[in-house]
């Protein structure tokens, strides 16, 4: 059966992709909007960006150790990394529409459910996997998506733009479930995340499918559909070259730079810095993930891809390398280098879906890009665990961190070869 564009999802003024206009029209902004509340309230800020803030509560309750209480960290992000894969899949066959909104109901119930939990460490566990399963619908695979079917010659800016959504979220809702716990208790906390992630979650479907929508599709007949979606499919993907160099790009990205962010403050007290310095520095990391986000989004639009990728995880790597000067170079220097990997890290973010709609299309588009989020959702729980094994053996992140840059440099290296976009039948 043909894939093609369905009415059910918002698509570009005019009826398809190469319509899309000079200037951006309100429903396009409205889509960015939407795309950027719903990754705010999306499972990787209420839950996975809370977890360090619930542990103690938790374990205290439960007597529980905090290795058994930080396992629902690895497991939910293990469940995100599956997870991607069946919405990739999913959206594929039905929609954007229908799989995000099925997404945002299903967590909030979860999330809520974790106020019952009772002193099981392996239900923990469980429900934290399906969380991340179940929420992969609200993060970049799904919302993203919709950006994929909606943009062409400003899609890196759109990308750019919404993924800021994602860097307020994972900011605010630490902070907020903070004071939710102490002024309700961690149970009660719960609860009322999953409601706000519900609530958002809903109002942001609302304005990428009905209003967003609608305005694209005024005057077009419902049982029309768009012309035939061009590109690859799955298996055609799988079989070509950029394919695995773009997965492992993906996958070296994720385990050298989540590696560092995850140990980052403990390398900076090991040096000597005190707790305030270092969260200060965490801070300008995290700057840098927005940062990247806008420019590499604004850049990808106007320079061929690759390039300003390869330039990105360069700059990564010269920020781990600072790492690795001893114990007597300046707090500048670190927050520099915190700055450099940040802005790889929020470059990826932009990079990833941008590479998927170029070389491969949109007729697969959902299980390709699940496929290679999969990649950076497995590089992102092992490089933390390399880490910490490289630091527990040899009480030094030197090792670790060597083994980072490395990795960094060969991913330059290795995008560069991804070659011109492909010709799908749109305008590139």
């Amino acid at each position: 059966m043909e894939h093609t564009l369905k009415k059910n999802y918002p698509t570009p003024a005019g009826g398809g992709i190469s319509g899309e206009q000079k200037t951006p029209s309100f429903s396009q902004v409205l889509i960015v909007f939407g795309a950027a509340l719903g990754l705010c309230v999306g499972f990787a800020p209420v839950f996975f960006g809370t977890i360090s803030i619930f542990l103690k509560p938790v374990a205290e309750e439960f007597d529980w150790g905090r290795a058994q209480a930080s396992g629902a960290t690895v497991f939910s992000m293990l469940g995100a990394a599956f997870g991607a894969i069946a919405v990739g899949n999913l959206i594929d066959r039905f929609g954007p529409p229908r799989v995000i909104i099925s997404s945002v109901i299903a967590t909030t119930a979860l999330v809520a459910l974790l106020s019952k939990i009772g002193n099981s460490p392996a239900l923990f566990t469980a429900l934290s996997f399906s969380i991340g399963f179940v929420g992969a619908g609200t993060t970049p695979p799904g919302y993203l998506s919709v950006l994929a079917r909606c943009f062409d010659k400003r899609l890196g800016l759109a990308l750019g733009f919404a993924g800021i959504g994602m860097g307020v979220g994972t900011i605010l809702m630490p902070m907020l479930a903070s004071h939710l716990i102490v002024s309700q208790g961690w149970r009660q906390a719960y609860v009322s995340l999953a409601m706000l992630s519900g609530a958002t979650g809903m109002l942001a479907c609302f304005i990428l499918f009905l209003r967003a929508g609608n305005k694209h599709q005024a005057g077009v007949s419902p049982t029309v559909e768009a012309s035939p979606v061009k590109g690859m499919t799955a298996r055609e993907a799988i079989r070509s070259r950029n394919f695995w160099l773009l997965l492992g790009v993906v996958m070296a990205v994720a385990v050298s730079s989540l590696g560092v962010v995850i140990h980052f403050v403990a390398m900076l007290t090991d040096r000597g810095v005190d707790a305030h310095m270092a969260a200060k520095a965490v801070a300008i990391s995290g700057a840098g993930v927005v940062i990247g986000r806008v420019a590499c989004g604004y850049m990808l639009d106007r320079y061929h891809a690759p390039m300003i990728a390869a330039g990105a995880f360069f700059l990564a790597a010269i920020g781990v390398v600072l790492l690795l000067n001893g114990q007597e170079v300046e707090f500048a220097w670190l927050a520099l280098s915190g700055l450099f990997i940040g802005f790889a890290l929020g470059a990826e973010g932009d990079f990833l879906p941008f590479f998927v709609r170029k070389y491969f299309g949109l007729k697969a588009f959902g299980s390709i890009y699940g496929m290679l989020f999969f990649a950076h959702g497995i590089g992102g729980v092992l490089g933390p665990v390399l880490f910490g094994l490289a630091f527990d053996h040899l009480n030094d992140y030197s090792f670790a961190l060597w083994g980072a840059a490395s990795l960094l440099c060969m991913a330059t290296a290795a995008v560069v070869f991804m070659g011109r976009y492909r010709e799908f039948g749109d305008k590139q």
